[in-house]
């Protein structure tokens, strides 16, 4: 019997067929989706997507039990997108941001359960407030970690506060599943963040949500200062200032 192409594939070249499968709609495929677009086995199809699980190139879905793009593919695109021009975009939105605000803007992305850092401008202050490109953030605390989870699958983030123990880094740090989902709740009545003395004492920040062309919160805005004197005036203004500029930067999202 001759052999196909397919047949001929060695490990890798299955695997990076199968991660490009994800790369177009609709982005979340199962293992029988799989088998009936490649023609690969399911013993083929199961090995291939946990070695792609394992180094973080696919995420699974345990209730839907569909793959789609991980962390580690994002991480690597984000490499990329640094030489994009979109990217320059998106950067001297920020810039402008920061000149008018006088202090640190980012953005951050969540991809799967991780909320991740993908820009960062700092002001020229003496303590620096934000934390570089791929930076991981936590979700119980800052103004990235729970906006972006507060618009993320709720069942999904009832069993992430099930498992998961926070510790107390500031004096307004949330740590309990019922203040963390009540804060959420708040964020989406307001349609803004706000964080107090959560990540570390006289460090706050505000954040708004970006929304991508599909209508998904996968992004957010925010931008991070000392807290003294009128921080409450300073915070509405910062939050003037994000609102802006909010719908320039959403036309950069993908």
């Amino acid at each position: 019997m001759e052999l196909t192409i397919k047949d001929k594939m060695t490990s890798l070249e299955k695997g990076l067929y199968l991660l490009s499968l994800f790369a177009e709609e609709p982005y979340e495929l199962s293992v029988p989706d799989l088998v009936e677009m490649t023609g690969f086995n399911r013993t083929t199809i199961y090995r291939t997507l946990t070695s792609l699980e394992e180094a973080g190139m696919l995420i699974r879905d345990d209730m839907s039990k569909v793959y789609k793009m991980g962390p580690m593919t994002y991480h690597m695109g984000n490499v990329y997108l640094h030489h994009a021009n979109y990217k320059k975009s998106i950067e001297a939105i920020l810039k402008k941001i920061s000149y008018e605000s006088k202090e640190s803007v980012g953005i951050a992305h969540r991809e799967g359960n991780n909320v991740i850092s993908i820009y960062a401008i700092e002001n020229n202050h003496h303590l620096k407030v934000n934390d570089k490109p791929g930076t991981f953030y936590s979700m119980n605390k800052g103004c990235f970690g729970k906006c972006l989870m507060a618009y993320y699958n709720e069942d999904i983030v009832k069993s992430l506060l099930e498992e998961a123990v926070f510790e107390k880094t500031a004096s307004k740090t949330l740590t309990t599943k019922e203040e963390i989902l009540s804060e959420y709740e708040q964020i989406r009545k307001q349609g803004f963040v706000i964080s107090l003395d959560e990540v570390a004492s006289y460090i706050c920040g505000v954040g708004i949500p970006l929304r991508s062309p599909d209508g998904r919160v996968d992004n957010v805005v925010a931008i991070s200062f000392l807290r003294q004197g009128d921080y409450e005036e300073k915070i509405e203004r910062l939050k003037e200032i994000l609102f802006k500029y909010k719908e320039e930067i959403e036309r950069y999202l993908i």
